[in-house]
């Protein structure tokens, strides 16, 4: 199931405006000179695998790279924390996209793929963007092995100066930081609205605040009756908007707020739904990755025990865990 996370990501970096504005303002000059960005084609494909969705999305453009056919790979990572098997990650789906070029087209030469990851974590990224430094290298082994470097964007770091391009992409990298860095959110909000506010078509006024509202509703814990006055503030033409989208993400149980004054039994009730949902998540991807066919009843029983904050722990660290063993630390 796609995440919030996900599903953002895919639609606003889908958006060519975005994506050439991105390409032109943070790609090295160097690349930039040898591909004209206006002509990159958005491609629909994804290559990220079914067990990792809940922590990475993708996105891939065709470009032409001094007029031969190239591609960009773009790997969004949406975890609070660095992942030390990335650099593998980026390798796997580079071969998946040279598998389906072959598939499509007669061989002469694999298409160069620029593999790019976005790193949205509070936690500082201290991982090498070379892939050889995952392996354990021996004395004249080097060239038998492979290696490349990514790029590495982290916009959490960026401050509003270093913030550049159209609106569209301003728009896109600010409700990114807002989702992941939570400090200053109201701040944050008026001035995502302020850009949002300078579109110019109507049409793509709603586009972008409806799909930035809901993502930003379904993620960021704040007062909803105080977004809403910033908005009517800001763009009072949107306010109908703004709590349409509201009313049917709490209907769907979706709204990350908890401070509208909603009794307390229905907050109890998201929190269980919650649980529920963060065990289940555990289960099905531990039980995947370790090759496992189920959980013992005990160690079932120590998670619904667990508070929320360890669950959610679990979750965030499940890539990193090799055995049951090393989840059950977790819940002692």
């Amino acid at each position: 199931m796609a995440t919030p996370h996900d599903k953002f990501f895919k639609e606003m970096f889908s958006k060519k405006e975005v994506a050439e504005a991105f390409i032109k303002n943070y790609f090295p000059q160097d690349l930039l000179e040898m591909f004209n960005a206006d002509e990159l084609e958005i491609s629909k494909d994804s290559f990220v695998d079914e067990d990792l969705k809940e922590f990475f999305s993708d996105v891939v453009y065709r470009i032409k790279l001094n007029n031969r056919e190239a591609f960009v790979y773009c790997l969004f990572e949406h975890k609070s924390y660095p992942d030390k098997k990335v650099p593998l990650q980026l390798l796997k789906y580079m071969t998946k996209i040279w598998n389906l070029h072959l598939k499509q087209n007669d061989f002469e030469k694999l298409p160069v793929i620029l593999p790019l990851l976005i790193y949205h974590g509070d936690k500082r990224y201290n991982i090498s963007k070379r892939f050889i430094s995952m392996v354990n290298t021996q004395p004249n082994t080097k060239k038998f092995t492979p290696d490349f470097e990514y790029l590495f964007f982290d916009f959490s770091k960026y401050t509003d100066q270093q913030i550049l391009g159209s609106i569209q992409l301003q728009i896109t990298l600010k409700i990114l930081y807002s989702a992941f860095i939570k400090k200053d959110f109201g701040q944050q909000f008026e001035e995502i609205l302020e850009l949002i506010k300078k579109l110019r078509d109507t049409e793509t006024v709603l586009e972008y605040f409806t799909v930035g509202l809901k993502y930003i509703l379904e993620i960021v814990d704040y007062d909803v009756e105080i977004m809403k006055k910033k908005v009517d503030t800001i763009i009072p033409e949107r306010s109908e908007t703004f709590m349409s989208t509201a009313n049917k993400l709490r209907e769907e149980g979706k709204l990350a707020g908890k401070k509208e004054g909603i009794r307390e039994g229905f907050l109890d009730g998201r929190k269980e739904g919650m649980k529920e949902e963060l065990i289940e998540t555990i289960i099905s991807l531990t039980t995947k990755r370790l090759n496992i066919d189920s959980f013992s009843p005990e160690l079932e029983k120590s998670l619904y025990k667990a508070e929320l904050g360890t669950l959610k722990m679990i979750r965030d660290n499940l890539l990193n865990i090799e055995s049951l063993e090393e989840l059950k630390k977790y819940l002692n």
